[in-house]
């Protein structure tokens, strides 16, 4: 429906589901994108992301820390990288901020903006004016 809409830029988020079923939802976003000349960027699911040609991964802070942690997690970071595939980072705070843009994402999303009830967020709503 979005990329019907005119979309240009559609975020996948899956919470929850099996590596199969996420695999099968990027395919048919990443279908759906491709025909409507839109990019999809999915959440979280980096390996499935490159397997299924999407555009870009957006990452939380949770899930940046885990792959910055380790060599294997780095590995996967630079992995993304040379598949072509544009990283995005959410952030909250200036020290996120630093973390994000020490492994060089393609942007970054500063917030939270408005308040949320589709996911558990640590930080207070900034407000548009912010």
């Amino acid at each position: 429906a979005a990329v019907a809409a005119g979309a240009r830029d559609v975020q996948l988020r899956i919470k929850g589901a099996g590596a199969a079923r996420v695999a099968s939802e990027v395919r048919g976003a990443q279908a759906a994108c491709a025909a409507a000349g839109a990019r999809l960027w999915v959440n979280d699911y980096g390996r499935i992301a490159v397997s299924e040609g999407a555009y870009g991964v957006h990452l939380g802070q949770e899930d940046l820390a885990a792959l910055t942690d380790s060599e294997a997690g780095m590995e996967e970071l630079r992995a993304l990288s040379d598949a072509g595939v544009r990283l995005g980072v959410s952030t909250h705070t200036f020290a996120e901020l630093a973390a994000a843009l020490a492994v060089g994402p393609s942007y970054v999303a500063l917030g939270p903006v408005f308040a949320t009830t589709s996911k558990r967020v640590v930080a207070a709503a900034a407000g548009p004016a912010a």
